[in-house]
């Protein structure tokens, strides 16, 4: 796994049940973790420097997205358990991680720590997306 750690999905779900949910095919938790991954990095790259943040080298490990993360793939690998069926508690962990990368993407919640968005001043999107203000009052009252 690049992000998370094993004690991170252990501290959320029983090793056990990770083991065995994972028994035949090795790499679904790598596989996991790189789906949810991209799907954070998508949500979040309007403020936040994902680069540097999912480094392969040395990764940002953020208290609330390793949070968010782990709810995310300890779901999908619960969910491939066909043995167990997913409990209500562990789709509403899914529910609120979602909510919360929602909160992310929109503003709502901004973090300090995490690295920004690396903005390009000779891009021409900066001043066109400005939004410009001007007066519309007509004195005269003609067209």
């Amino acid at each position: 796994m690049k992000y998370l750690l094993e004690k991170d999905l252990n501290a959320y779900t029983q090793e056990r049940l990770l083991t065995e949910s994972v028994a035949d095919f090795k790499d679904a938790k790598d596989e996991f973790e790189d789906h949810r991954i991209s799907e954070v990095k998508v949500l979040i790259a309007k403020y936040y420097n994902v680069t540097a943040i999912f480094s392969e080298v040395e990764p940002i490990r953020h208290p609330h997205l390793i949070k968010i993360l782990t709810k995310m793939v300890g779901y999908d690998i619960k969910k491939r358990n066909a043995a167990r069926k997913v409990t209500s508690d562990v789709e509403k962990d899914l529910e609120w991680a979602e909510k919360e990368l929602d909160k992310m993407h929109r503003g709502i919640i901004k973090f300090d720590d995490l690295p920004p968005k690396v903005t390009d001043p000779s891009s021409p999107g900066t001043n066109a997306s400005k939004m410009l203000y001007g007066n519309l009052k007509n004195e005269n009252f003609y067209i």
